[in-house]
């Protein structure tokens, strides 16, 4: 279909579904999550056993943006990842947030009627309704849950809600505390938007373009007639007769004053998709939102639609008329809002796709597919801190951190594959270097100075990192496959690929790498390793637990379905008995692994979209829930055992770098201590992470010393003004500091 091609990058994630799990979304081209009935009776049951079940301490709502409306005194609500946020535009310069509504799964479509507002949702949570009489407090008026929507259209006490390929579903909404299902009839192709008027419901109905139907017997719909759009078709409003469709290029608009024979007037070609059109004050201007941008249209004459302004903001998904605002729900970048002349005045970044993650410490470093890398602070687990997103490439895939160094790599193959960054202070990261990977990397593994990358279709690919302003390559090992992970262990690299199974490489001579094994193991995503075991996230299988004692013979000791598509695995490392999934159709699985050849289903934890990403330490549990943000979960008897770790000697002194005074001119005094003496290098580098002047490169003793820098460079010369970046570096970890020249 044709969004295919518009989502061809996202797609590369998401392509072979396992034929248990296949239902694709025909408005995006992603998985459908599979209904929770259906996940139970395919997934193994869990024992009654419930001392490890995990807490849920947060949920980082923010994600994606799909969706906007106005609500009266110029508030809108809008989508950020899994919360639904109120802002005021009463200065539409200067958004003011309200409060937030947290929501069980991802919103597909609002429609608001006065202060109500009713919310389609995905993952069987339904039809959601909402009294935002208080936007700052939005109360719950009702639930139907049990359905996967797409759509909501709502006319007196019945809502028309699009199901996709299930059709369209009518729910009565006599007793909006209780609505209850009336019934659900069947549509061609499949119904993704619906709009009511009276009693002709208006269904766009994908490939089948627009469908129109008599509902007045909501048991016996009548169908009147349909007319194809240009591509699939998305969305659909009717007003005075006439209904504007948005389909595979833009807009089509039909004459339906007689429904049972909708005929064509005039079409808009935006150039792409458009996803949803709005109504605006002006009863002869609409906007229009898609894939390259937002629109405002004249259509007085609809024969011959006229473009006024346009905004180009890719992934444009939904648009509003906030009281002669225009407002816009970008997928990647949230909330825009425009003046008269459609110029952004004011844009509130949401929190992308949280695609893979990293707990490092007191920080989760959170992959975003959208691009770069978001850092949170969990110091206070139950109380995260957004501490500031690093730039990388689009499509961050995956991510290590290792000596305070920040590796990141994207499925984006336009240059800067794999980037690096100085994190040794989270809140001031300072870029190193970029490596052009020339492939789509998907996953990435460390051991020391080697750095090996699941190279997507190029196979493998060893880099050496040794010095990270110069990453270098070693070699390349393509095999024929979608490598997606890997983990270099002595000599040895385990990787896992969607379509050629599980491969042991050695690795003695990462110049030329070799095959020691390779098993065709179903599509697997994602691999950890703990001692001599593989714990491997397998599409098909669920849950593998693989020997790896025998790089020669590797051993597949156990599988188990867990009902979904496993994306990410992590074993827990001190000690508990379990393994964590990242479910794309369900959320978190927690696994009793203590019989590694018995797996067995201990728990599982829903999330407000797919699970793509987990990580474990220290008695936490962290999941990248894609377009639903990040949840932090905690282990009660994990934590138990970290209370007694062992204890071991601290070091004299803590690394530490300092320098003052801070702006300077020209002449600056850096002071450092170093906890052992030993090899350190102290360098300058220039806000573009360019190498400017080499301070101490020397052995040095244990303690506290210092050193003064002129403010020149490795010739003599004096340096600009500006923003500067000190970096400390032993044989143990590294540290930076961020100075300020003023001449």
């Amino acid at each position: 279909m044709s969004l295919r091609t518009s989502c061809i990058l996202l797609l590369v994630l998401l392509v072979s579904v396992p034929a248990h799990a296949a239902r694709i979304d025909a408005l995006t081209g992603e998985p459908i999550p599979a209904p929770l009935a259906d996940l139970a009776a395919d997934a193994p049951s869990a024992p009654a056993y419930r001392d490890g079940d995990l807490e849920l301490l947060a949920h980082i709502t923010d994600g994606t943006s799909k969706s906007v409306r106005a609500l009266p005194g110029n508030v809108v609500i809008w989508q950020n990842g899994a919360a639904l946020v109120a802002t005021d535009l009463s200065v539409p310069a200067a958004p003011v947030e309200l409060g937030r509504f947290v929501l069980t799964a991802q919103p597909s479509d609002m429609q608001v009627i006065g202060t109500t507002v009713y919310v389609a949702l995905r993952k069987s949570a339904g039809l959601l309704i909402l009294d935002y009489a208080d936007p700052a407090m939005p109360q719950v008026v009702g639930n139907l849950m049990g359905f996967d929507l797409l759509s909501v259209a709502v006319e007196g006490d019945r809502a028309y809600c699009g199901r996709g390929s299930s059709g369209v579903l009518v729910v009565d909404l006599t007793d909006p505390a209780n609505p209850t299902d009336i019934t659900l009839f069947d549509t061609p192709g499949s119904a993704n938007g619906t709009d009511i008027d009276g009693n002709i419901l208006y269904v766009a109905m994908g490939t089948d373009g627009l469908g129109v139907y008599d509902v007045t017997d909501p048991l016996a719909p009548i169908a009147l007639g349909s007319a194809a759009t240009n591509g699939f078709c998305t969305y659909v409003q009717e007003r005075d007769g006439v209904a504007y469709a948005c389909d595979g290029s833009g807009l089509s608009i039909f004459d339906v004053s007689f429904p049972a024979v909708p005929t064509p007037l005039g079409t808009y070609s935006a150039g792409g998709t458009c996803y949803e059109m709005c109504f605006t004050g002006n009863a002869s201007v609409i906007y229009l939102a898609g894939l390259p941008g937002m629109f405002s249209l004249m259509v007085a004459d609809p024969t011959s639609p006229v473009v006024l302004d346009a905004a180009s903001v890719s992934g444009s998904f939904s648009c509003a008329d906030a009281g002669g605002t225009a407002v816009l729900a970008a997928r990647y970048s949230g909330l825009h809002v425009f003046d008269g002349s459609f110029d952004t005045v004011a844009n509130i970044t949401n929190g992308g796709f949280a695609m893979k993650l990293h707990l490092d410490g007191t920080e989760v470093y959170v992959a975003d597919l959208s691009g770069g890398v978001r850092i949170y602070d969990l110091t206070d687990p139950e109380n995260p801190v957004f501490v500031t997103e690093v730039a990388t490439d689009p499509n961050c895939q995956d991510l290590a951190v290792q000596a305070g160094i920040l590796h990141a790599v994207n499925a984006n193959n336009t240059g800067a594959g794999l980037t690096l960054t100085d994190v040794t202070d989270p809140a001031s990261p300072l870029p190193l270097s970029e490596f052009n990977t020339t492939n789509q990397t998907m996953g990435i593994g460390l051991d020391g100075d080697l750095c090996m990358l699941a190279n997507g279709f190029g196979g493998l690919r060893s880099v050496n990192v040794a010095d990270p302003l110069a990453p270098a390559l070693l070699g390349d090992l393509p095999f024929g496959a979608n490598c997606n992970d890997v983990m270099p262990i002595d000599n040895v690299a385990f990787t896992v690929s969607f379509g050629g199974g599980m491969l042991s490489v050695d690795i003695t001579d990462a110049t030329n790498m070799s095959i020691i094994q390779q098993q065709p193991w179903g599509f697997l995503n994602a691999l950890d390793i703990t001692d001599d075991l593989a714990w491997v996230a397998d599409g098909q299988a669920g849950l593998r637990v693989v020997d790896i004692s025998d790089p020669a013979n590797l051993v597949s000791l156990a599988t188990q379905a867990v009902g979904g598509q496993p994306r990410d695995v992590v074993r827990s490392r001190v000690g508990s008995p379990y393994a964590y999934l990242a479910d794309d159709f369900y959320g978190l699985r927690q696994m009793d692994v203590s019989d590694p050849t018995a797996p067995i289903l201990f728990a599982s934890y829903p999330s407000a979209d797919r699970g793509m990403g987990v990580d474990a330490a220290a008695g936490l549990v962290v999941l990248a829930a894609g377009e639903g943000g990040v949840y932090v979960y905690r282990n009660p008897a994990v934590v138990a055992i970290d209370e007694e770790p062992e204890t071991l000697p601290e070091p004299p002194l803590a690394l530490s770098l300092d320098a003052a005074p801070n702006p300077f001119n020209p002449r600056l005094e850096v002071s450092y201590s170093v906890p052992r003496a030993g090899w350190a290098t102290l360098e300058v580098f220039d806000a573009r992470g360019r190498h400017v002047r080499t301070l101490i490169s020397a052995n040095v003793p244990q303690g506290t010393a210092s050193v003064i820098w002129p403010g020149d460079d490795a010739s003599g010369r004096p340096v600009a003004s500006g923003v500067y970046h000190l970096r400390l570096v032993t044989d143990e970890r590294a540290t930076s500091r961020s100075v300020t020249l003023v001449r």
